[in-house]
């Protein structure tokens, strides 16, 4: 067992608290990375913002959350600044302020943070907190997405599919929709099954329909659930 009074090292703090995450030990894992955090790791900052933010070996603490993220970001470590964006647009800790969120994600999408490009690219396709702008919010998803985001994957596929920024195309739209739910996503595994269901984007195919269904409903995504009962209910009646 790790002695931690003994370790003065910040890096070996915080590979030490992902040896105790890894064996779901987050009481143990947020000692070591608190203790690296103090010493002014930003990595281990941020997580400890994590743990604050989600109740994990410490009790959920919003405030505590923010003033992590703050000395994290503080040092330009681009998933703080996305978490603090986060926290300023979903009043987390402090009141919400979407000038400032998009402030932090813009600052964290240009370090090439693919979290912070997908919210970034969210906010533009929405109005939130900028002037709707959907060639914009294109750019920023497309970003993302080829760097292996799934958020921005599912909405590159909306992109796609309803030419939202972009011609629509089909074909692509699907293609997009397929990475996101292969990396686990629900709404996009939702999507593939309506498509298939459908015959939207690709051929009708009720058993492939069914099999992305289960998958989505599996990780509690409620539609997908409602989905398959339905999908369920047609086929008897066929």
């Amino acid at each position: 067992m790790l002695d931690i009074e003994s370790m003065d090292d910040a890096e070996s703090l915080y590979a030490a608290g992902n040896a105790e995450g890894m064996l779901y030990n987050f009481a143990g894992a947020f000692e070591f990375f608190l203790k690296a955090a103090k010493m002014g790791h930003a990595p281990s900052q941020c997580l400890v913002g994590i743990f604050y933010e989600k109740g994990h070996g410490v009790p959920q603490n919003y405030v505590k959350a923010v003033e992590y993220y703050m000395k994290s970001s503080a040092q330009g470590y681009a998933p703080a600044e996305t978490n603090l964006g986060w926290c300023f647009e979903s009043a987390y800790g402090v009141e919400q302020d979407m000038k400032k969120a998009i402030a932090y994600y813009q600052k964290a999408a240009e370090k090439n943070y693919p979290p912070a490009q997908g919210n970034l690219g969210f906010c533009y396709a929405n109005g939130n907190g900028v002037k709707k702008d959907l060639y914009e919010a294109f750019d920023w998803f497309k970003k993302a997405a080829t760097r292996g985001n799934s958020f921005a994957q599912y909405n590159l596929g909306e992109c796609y599919e309803h030419g939202k920024g972009v011609e629509a195309d089909s074909k692509k739209a699907f293609e997009w929709y397929k990475k996101s739910a292969e990396r686990g996503y629900p709404p996009a595994q939702n999507m593939l099954g309506h498509c298939y269901e459908n015959g939207t984007c690709v051929p009708k195919n009720d058993l492939k329909a069914y099999e992305w269904y289960n998958y989505a409903a599996a990780h509690g995504y409620l539609a997908a659930k409602m989905n398959l009962d339905n999908l369920k209910k047609k086929s008897a009646l066929e």
